[in-house]
């Protein structure tokens, strides 16, 4: 006779009844099933730390494409803003480059939930700071429906997203940010085309 002994019979030599094992086994199998379901939704962004941590190492904003249709590296100035010199890099999470077929934002869109742009100023083609709009519309440190916050290469914090954007919204609400859920790089395109105009332009 085999020594291999079945559950049930295991069960019932160690003394726990056959139903109550019955009863258990199907409440333990569905999370069997379940082990490929994607995780519930995480508490969103609450501190500097997290989301600097976000775009360095959770999603590294090294890796994210071009704002479309905007040089790798163009001049900070915008109209009506002196901040971010003197150049400037564009880039965006997946989030936010699908939220712009035919890579334009639609009249009266917005940005979907968890979209982040990163601004890299840069002098002499170095980094020395990240500026980055992050998507959160339900965040109670949104404004506009976006986190705003400036760090320094290392992390540092030089505009914490618990200010609301105070530095910010004003000057993304000028020009085409209104129209544009308040992102204004789509201007640069703008000054591209002027720019190469003018070099195409003969003299009479």
């Amino acid at each position: 006779m085999s020594r291999v002994k079945s559950p049930l019979r295991a069960a019932a030599i160690a003394g726990v009844p056959v139903v109550l094992l019955a009863t258990v086994s199907p409440l333990i199998a569905p999370g069997c099933s379940d082990a490929g379901d994607p995780p519930a939704p995480g508490p969103g962004i609450t501190t500097d730390a997290r989301l600097f941590g976000l775009i360095t190492e959770t999603s590294p904003y090294a890796g994210y494409p071009l704002f479309p249709g905007v040089d790798s590296v163009a001049s900070g100035t915008l109209n009506g803003s002196t901040a971010h010199q003197p150049m400037v890099r564009v880039s965006l999470n997946p989030a936010a480059l699908g939220s712009l077929p035919a890579d334009t934002l639609p009249p009266g869109g917005s940005f979907a939930r968890g979209s982040i742009i990163v601004k890299e100023i840069r002098e002499t083609g170095a980094t020395t700071l990240l500026a980055v709009m992050m998507k959160e519309p339900d965040s109670p440190d949104a404004a506009g429906g976006w986190l705003w916050a400036e760090y320094g290469p290392d992390g540092s914090v030089v505009f914490s997203i618990k200010r609301h954007g105070d530095g910010c919204v004003p000057c993304h609400s000028r020009e085409q940010g209104p129209r544009n859920d308040l992102v204004r790089t789509f201007e640069r395109r703008i000054q591209k085309v002027v720019h190469l105009a003018s070099l195409n332009k003969k003299p009479y």
